[in-house]
């Protein structure tokens, strides 16, 4: 053995030493020297750094909800709506009813009923109920839905009916409306000229007294996460 090695050796003995004095007569020091050679957690052991880690945590998650609805609304809403106010729609999975939808803006917020329900420019709706804080909308593609409306450029009359596949019934018999003719809105009390969708087909209703057309919208109602309200 050599004499570079006795001296490690010797002088590993003596820190092990000094370590084990340490320890076992000043139990203060050895724990500060147990926490020097512990590797840092992630999660705290004390009561105090756990609580404030799950604050953090909780913070973050909010923070992310946050900004997943910013995101939402960035991503659908027109950059200025004087005339509308901004609500939030409530999930309605598993159901995914698309005749329906409830928004977070009620009575007291300055909603009405029979106010129209826009999403990205086009009118997917009505007010039909209130609340003090939310409200209850009916879609176009509700069974009940109807709505006077003007086909085209040319300003064709008809009648939107609501349902799983809306139309508009009620068209004159001659018209020449036409696949990708807009149909927009002309009852009272919605904004006039609102679209609503377009032309996909035409056809002669059932009883062969009108003529009747299928409408194509540029959206998935299940997937709408936020809606303008039109004010009183």
């Amino acid at each position: 053995m050599t004499s570079e090695r006795k001296s490690n050796i010797l002088l590993l003995s003596a820190l092990i030493v000094i370590l084990l004095f340490f320890v076992v007569f000043e139990p203060s020091y050895g724990w500060k020297i147990r926490s020097f050679f512990t590797p840092i957690s992630g999660a705290s052991s004390s009561v105090t750094g756990g609580n404030a880690m799950d604050g953090l945590i909780a913070e973050n998650d909010q923070l992310k909800a946050q900004l997943a609805e910013l995101q939402g609304v960035a991503a659908e809403l027109p950059t200025s709506t004087p005339n509308y106010l901004r609500a939030m729609v409530y999930s309605r999975y598993p159901l995914n009813f698309k005749n329906e939808l409830f928004v977070d803006a009620g009575a007291d917020d300055g909603v009405a009923t029979g106010s129209a329900v826009v999403y990205r420019g086009l009118l997917v709706g009505r007010i039909v109920e209130t609340w003090t804080h939310y409200s209850a909308v009916q879609t176009v593609f509700d069974n009940d839905f109807r709505l006077p409306v003007r086909i085209g450029s040319s300003g064709y009359d008809g009648l939107l009916t609501g349902g799983s596949y809306p139309f508009v019934a009620s068209i004159a018999k001659g018209s020449s409306v036409a696949a990708g003719d807009i149909v927009a809105s002309a009852a009272t009390g919605v904004p006039y000229a609102l679209p609503v969708g377009e032309i996909r087909s035409t056809s002669t209703s059932p009883d062969n007294l009108f003529e009747q057309a299928s409408i194509v919208f540029p959206y998935d109602i299940n997937q709408v996460e936020t809606v303008l309200i039109a004010k009183p």
